[in-house]
């Protein structure tokens, strides 16, 4: 099964939405007490705290009942959010959110990225999962007596090797843990 584009886009948006947060602050006029270019900085507020929330609806309220995968090898995959800083750092360079230039090269640079996320199944080192509790691990599993080698997000703690725990299909090589430790 393959991550559907609009549930990806949604994911890709909600790992950048402290991104609308600095653009609120640095596009606000504190002598005034207003916002500048309010119709670019509330629909990217918007678009934002929507995707969030679907996310946290998805990871929240996805349950299966798989049998359960007995995990043989975990490696942690979480450590690779540094590379989402590089549009926080653009952010804080000349970007006026009233120039449709700045506007529009941005906007081409956050869909390469979003290409080169998606390409290389990084789409889920997302640091709004992370600060939800979610983790994303490299795992090597044992399921109905063959070996797979997956990316697991998981709610909490790493894993540890012998650990059962039931799993949601989200993508291609993606599982979402739905409960560790079940009772068969």
């Amino acid at each position: 099964m393959k991550l559907r584009f609009l549930s990806a886009i949604l994911i890709f948006i909600s790992a950048y939405s402290p991104l609308s947060i600095i653009f609120l602050l640095q596009d606000l006029d504190l002598d005034a007490m207003k916002i500048k270019h309010p119709g670019v900085v509330l629909t990217v507020l918007g678009a934002s705290a929507v995707s969030c929330l679907v996310i946290w609806l998805a990871v929240r309220f996805l349950k299966v009942s798989s049998p359960p995968v007995v995990i043989k090898r975990v490696s942690n995959r979480s450590g690779e959010l540094i590379n989402y800083s590089i549009p926080y750092m653009i952010s804080f360079f000349v970007l006026d959110l009233g120039n449709l230039n700045s506007l529009l090269s941005f906007g081409f640079f956050m869909c390469v990225m979003f290409w080169l996320t998606l390409k290389t199944h990084n789409i889920f080192i997302n640091p709004i999962l992370a600060t939800m509790g979610y983790n994303l691990y490299d795992v090597v599993y044992e399921k109905d007596g063959e070996e797979y080698e997956d990316f697991f997000l998981i709610y909490g703690g790493r894993p540890r090797v012998s650990d059962r725990c039931r799993i949601a299909e989200v993508s291609e090589n993606l599982y979402l843990v739905t409960d560790r430790d079940p009772e068969v």
